[in-house]
């Protein structure tokens, strides 16, 4: 008896963790793919000067570098280094002032942040 309650216990610490880590990704991912469209809009309607949304991809790019160390644990770090790298890639392409790169690029965070929600769950492979 004192083993089922044992494992019940167990039981329902793993399903509210697992709850709790998949709302905060949720919320991340949503934020990411909110300010990614939102920049990707603005870079579409300054054709000519993509500088101006500049300050909007650095704080996406700091907001991003404050969870990607949390989000490790529960996505492949592949995934994570794909968001950053095309971060990195749109501050530079953006910072340049070339409209079509970025956004390309913008285009590919806005699918990267879709895409990832799909992608979110407890892992216990990135554990061990």
């Amino acid at each position: 008896m004192k083993r089922i309650i044992f494992i019940a216990i167990i039981f329902v610490a793993l399903i509210t963790l697992a709850t709790i880590e998949v709302i905060s990704v949720n919320n991340v991912i949503k934020h990411l793919e909110i300010e990614t469209t939102e920049i990707q809009s603005q870079i579409e309607y300054n054709k000519e000067d993509v500088s101006v949304v500049l300050n909007k991809v650095e704080n996406i790019k700091n907001y991003w570098n404050k969870y990607e160390n949390k989000l490790c644990l529960i996505f492949n770090h592949k995934d994570l280094s794909t968001i950053t790298d095309s971060l990195n890639k749109l501050s530079s392409y953006v910072e340049n002032n070339d409209y079509d790169n970025a956004f390309v690029e913008s285009n590919l965070l806005v699918e990267y942040a879709t895409k990832s929600k799909h992608v979110m769950g407890f892992n216990l492979q990135n554990l061990f």
